[in-house]
């Protein structure tokens, strides 16, 4: 296996998620800003989610038809291009033209960069190789809340202070382009013209009834499936959980900001707008603080861990510790009565996604042929993102009427998942074609 593509995938990948931590735990206060309802924030996040359900699976085709380096590269200029018109949005509507464009530009990361490490490792280290994707998720979420929390103190160019953070991001997507289109090598030289001559690169549902006919590959997809709109939940509801739930708590720390950066001055007398732009910054940084805590310790769990985890006990047992996990995990936020212990628990969040994810790919990946890695990549993030077009309206409708709901409601769904993942098994190690099952016939 080769290291050098592996590394400089990694950096692109971390540089691609550090922008998207900067602003995502920031989604509600953006939200909120512009005078919308948690279910207004849910409709946001479908938008996005319904542009990548129709968008990913064509990408992941077009990787395998043209290479995974240009699809890749187009993912990064539209990173930039989003980012940088969020960040000039002055309105709802506007923030979701911003969202729109960025799933259908952006799409092509994932399922892209999936294919590429399936490229460059062999079977034994795919699990490996998908924790690159895991440790790029993991330092993105741990430094890009971080540093969108820091950049949202400060204002740029005339705009609001929330807008710096998609600003930066925008910046730091646009550099990171030019660093992959010097550095990074294409992965896949073996596309032959079968492979696409029979296929219509607008074939979204074909491709997913492709995948779910087989049955090495449609058990650990459902499992996949399932899992992810649970977790499309949490993602979707944390943050409002936080700002809704604490709100008093959140309030009472804008006020001793307030008093500390003015002590001449009474909160009651303030500007309303120096009011708004005090407790914007408090919900920010409680919400932030939160996301720092699951990047880390999901950078922890894939970095430290599944390296040797996955060898030595098999992906299915993987799945299994890890979705059984964030069931007591989801049963506890829906019920913690203190930030602290949503921030103990959200730990737990990252541990469970961090051992099941990469699991769970590797299974997938592994049971997929060389040819069409690409396509069974794609249809499985075509799901993930219906999975994330249903459950944030839903659930973001739900967390406006009892904050526990969302959380009860993914416990049930993970705990449908754990059921499902005990029919699966790990694949054994074999050499790479000897045990593939093609998905083209």
């Amino acid at each position: 296996m080769k290291r050098s593509p592996l590394v400089i995938l990694f950096f692109t990948l971390f540089i691609d998620m550090l922008g998207f931590g900067l602003i995502l735990p920031l989604m509600p206060v953006y939200v909120r800003h512009y005078g919308g309802a948690a279910w207004v924030g849910g409709m946001l996040m479908a938008c996005f989610s319904f542009t990548q359900f129709i968008f990913a699976p064509i990408w992941g085709r077009a990787s395998d038809k043209v290479g995974r380096r240009p699809i890749i590269l187009i993912s990064l200029i539209g990173s930039a291009l989003s980012y940088l018109s969020f960040g000039l949005a002055n309105s709802l509507g506007f923030l979701f033209v911003a969202r729109i464009a960025s799933g259908i530009l952006t799409s092509a990361s994932l399922p892209t960069s999936q294919a590429y490490i399936a490229d460059v490792t062999t079977p034994d280290k795919r699990s490996s190789g998908m924790a690159v994707l895991g440790a790029a998720f993991g330092l993105g979420f741990a430094f890009g809340p971080a540093i969108g929390g820091v950049c949202s103190k400060f204002a740029l160019f005339g705009l609001p202070s929330l807008a710096t953070p998609a600003i930066v991001a925008s910046s730091m997507a646009l550099i990171n382009f030019i660093a992959a289109y010097f550095l990074l090598p294409e992965s896949h030289t073996d596309r032959t013209v079968a492979n696409a001559s029979d296929k219509k690169m607008l074939d979204v549902f074909k491709d997913v009834h492709i995948a779910l006919r087989n049955p090495r590959i449609s058990k650990p997809i459902m499992v996949f499936t399932f899992l992810t709109f649970a977790f499309a939940a949490v993602e979707s509801s944390f943050s409002w959980l936080v700002l809704l739930r604490f709100h008093d708590v959140i309030f009472t720390t804008a006020q001793q900001n307030f008093a500390h950066q003015f002590p001449a001055l009474q909160w009651a007398t303030a500007n309303p707008d120096v009011q708004k732009d005090f407790f914007e910054k408090a919900q920010a940084a409680a919400s932030t603080n939160i996301f720092i805590v699951v990047g880390l310790t999901i950078l922890i769990t894939q970095g430290l861990v599944m390296r040797g985890l996955a060898h030595r006990i098999g992906e299915a047992h993987l799945i299994r510790f890890g979705v059984g996990l964030l069931v007591i995990t989801m049963l506890g936020i829906a019920f913690a009565p203190s930030l602290s212990a949503i921030t103990f628990l959200s730990a737990f969040i990252a541990i469970g996604s961090g051992v099941s994810n990469p699991a769970l790919s590797a299974v997938i990946m592994q049971s997929a042929s060389h040819e069409d890695r690409g396509l069974i990549s794609g249809a499985q993030q075509g799901l993930s993102s219906l999975a994330r077009i249903l459950a944030p309206p839903v659930n973001n409708t739900l967390v406006g009427i009892n904050t526990a709901y969302p959380f009860i409601s993914s416990a049930v769904l993970m705990a449908i998942s754990f059921v499902l993942s005990l029919g699966l098994r790990s694949l054994p190690a074999t050499p790479q074609g000897s045990d593939e099952i093609s998905m083209v016939h």
